[in-house]
């Protein structure tokens, strides 16, 4: 199990496309309009997510979205509160849908108490799909995304595959993520289930909370790194767990030691690679999933 270049760089989750697409009333936007068509400049479609300038969205959904923009001649905006704040980013689906804008696209990852905004805005007759973490339980036309349960079994077969490499013959591995969001839970399910599967010694003794903040995640690591002094593993499974990680690794003496795995972070979270710090790191497909779903 080798990755391309730049070591290990697993692309995640491939693209999950579910649920109907069933026509809305609005002003014209179906399939009898040519894609970019001019009538449709005035269409506006909101990009709304927790952390909305976070910086893995700057670098790779924001592209996406503005490239949307101009294939489709349409009008992209984004919005949502600037830290992880549930209830203004509630507040502001609400908010939107409430504008009646041809569409809303709502990164589903951090919540599942965001269903309900979904439904509002369905029953509201405002397009809404979901991206990066699925609502299933809502109304949303359509998700967009990495399938999570998948991307949590990939780092379990790598997991093995470097404990193997290492000698290791048993392990015990920590998580990283957002502990109630249940796309993190489909994956720390997915590493649990590949692990069990292919290296059944190799076990994971805790789970921590991402906070999607560097400083948590590092003072998290460390505790569990205290907490368990035979620990040979830690996965990362959000964007700012990887970074946290590895500074509270290194910190710990124990680069190298510990085999970690992570989300990506960014551009430069890929030198993680190059210095041994980190084994594999998973792409996911934002460009794709937020281009499409526009």
């Amino acid at each position: 199990m080798r990755g391309t270049a730049f070591g290990a760089l697993a692309l995640a989750g491939l693209i999950t496309v579910s649920g109907g697409l069933p026509a809305l009333a609005g002003e014209p936007m179906g399939l009898d309009v040519p894609i970019g068509d001019a009538s449709r400049s005035d269409q506006e479609y909101v990009w709304i997510s927790n952390a909305s300038n976070l910086p893995l969205f700057v670098e790779r959904v924001y592209p996406g979205l503005e490239s949307a923009r101009k294939a489709l001649n349409v009008k992209v905006r984004i919005a949502g509160p600037t830290s992880v704040d549930l209830a203004a980013f509630i507040t502001t689906v609400d908010a939107e849908c409430t504008q009646s804008p041809a569409g809303v696209i709502v990164v589903g990852g951090w919540d599942d108490a965001l269903a309900s905004e979904v439904d509002k805005c369905i029953d509201a007759k405002v397009p809404t799909v979901v991206t990066d973490g699925d609502l299933a339980t809502s109304k949303r036309l359509t998700y967009l995304g990495t399938d999570w349960y998948n991307l949590g079994f990939q780092h379990g077969l790598y997991q093995c595959q470097y404990h193997a490499d290492a000698g290791l013959e048993s392990g015990q591995i920590g998580t990283i993520s957002f502990l109630a969001a249940s796309n993190f839970i489909a994956a720390r399910q997915g590493l649990r289930d590949a692990l069990a599967a292919n290296c059944p010694s190799v076990t994971v003794v805790a789970d921590e909370e991402s906070g999607t903040n560097v400083e948590q995640v590092a003072a998290n690591t460390a505790a569990i790194i205290q907490g368990h002094p035979d620990l040979t593993g830690m996965v990362g499974f959000d964007s700012e767990a990887g970074p946290g990680i590895v500074r509270a690794v290194t910190e710990a003496g124990k680069a190298g030691q510990i085999i970690v795995t992570s989300n990506e972070a960014g551009r430069d979270f890929l030198n993680a690679i190059k210095d041994g710090s980190v084994k594999m790191i998973n792409m996911e497909k934002y460009e794709t999933m937020d281009f499409f779903a526009v």
